[in-house]
């Protein structure tokens, strides 16, 4: 049944209420699922857990929660109205898909990690809908028994490669061994050629996303350079009404107060400079090897991928009949 007509019904209608609920109810359990896994989980081979990690309280429902409780909603009634009546082993399967990639989307963000133990769940989850789609012969997902085995060895080639790319120019990894694993198993829930459009929105979603981020951050910067120099401009102000008492004292009290003074700066100024010098080595510490995440953009182009499965498929068609 189509999306339109479907939500037009009694059962269509129940069911979006009933997605826009459980959309509060699971962000409220995966949430604490990530507060209570193992702090392992969440680092990398052989790292010690932080304190953070340790403590059980990573994400907080009060805050993110609030966001994520909509977008999850928004994924399942978008999915149920994708996969209907008649497709409820499908929408089953991929609304537990859609939480598991939310998951792995907020560990990588928060954490820059992405457990094994979600990408495995995330695999397993995506072969038994797969398996279930080649033995019923619906073809949804999959037109032949190598669709799954294709599209999860090129999601995880098309990381390598980009990973090879990126050592070989920035000499560092260009992609984590989680973001390989993650497009594989990816790649095995949709197929060839549903990886290569998966693949692609995840490359848009993260250029959009990084152009925001880069405006984002030089807007701040522009903001805080003003403020920067208006602090300047007091400093200066404050500087020169002391600079012009001390040579009113000075006058009454002879050149001994001058001498201490110009003692006095002497003596701070390399104190000062060495702060400046620290707080610069500090700055470039932390920005070197700074990470930019790229699975929550590949958790964002699978959900993508299987809510508007119609729609990229008869995109793709009407642009293929140009030719």
């Amino acid at each position: 049944m189509q999306p339109l007509n479907y939500l037009n019904t009694t059962g269509g209608i129940i069911w979006t209420a009933a997605c826009a609920l459980f959309g509060i109810l699971f962000t409220w359990l995966y949430y604490k699922v990530i507060n209570k896994i193992p702090a392992s989980w969440l680092c990398d081979y052989n790292e010690t857990p932080s304190p953070e990690l340790l403590s059980g309280k990573r994400v907080n429902f009060a805050g993110s929660g609030i966001f994520m409780s909509v977008a999850t909603a928004a994924a399942l009634i978008l999915c149920r109205l994708q996969f209907n009546k008649g497709y409820d082993i499908y929408f089953a399967a991929f609304a537990l898909i859609v939480i598991i990639s939310l998951m792995i989307a907020i560990c990588d963000i928060k954490y820059t990690i992405i457990p094994d133990q979600f990408t495995v769940a995330l695999a397993v989850t995506g072969l038994a809908i797969s398996i279930y789609d080649l033995v019923r012969g619906f073809g949804i997902l999959h037109s032949a028994w190598w669709s799954p085995v294709a599209g999860a060895a090129l999601g995880a080639g098309v990381m390598i490669l980009i990973d090879l790319i990126g050592m070989l120019i920035y000499k560092k990894e260009g992609m984590g061994f989680g973001d390989v694993k993650l497009f594989a198993a990816v790649g095995l829930i949709t197929g060839f050629p549903g990886t290569i459009f998966a693949f692609i929105i995840s490359m848009i979603t993260a250029m959009i996303c990084f152009c925001i981020i880069i405006i984002v951050v030089r807007i701040l910067a522009r903001k805080a350079d003003k403020s920067a120099d208006g602090k300047t401009n007091d400093i200066h102000a404050q500087t020169d009404r002391s600079s012009a008492g001390s040579e009113a004292e000075t006058a009454e009290t002879g050149t001994t107060g001058v001498v201490e003074a110009a003692a006095d700066n002497t003596e701070n100024e390399p104190a000062d400079g060495e702060e400046e010098k620290e707080a610069e080595s500090e700055e470039q510490e932390n920005t070197k090897g700074s990470y930019l995440a790229f699975g929550p953009y590949i958790a964002l182009a699978l959900i993508c991928y299987l809510v508007f499965y119609d729609l990229i498929y008869n995109m793709v068609e009407l642009y293929l009949k140009l030719f």
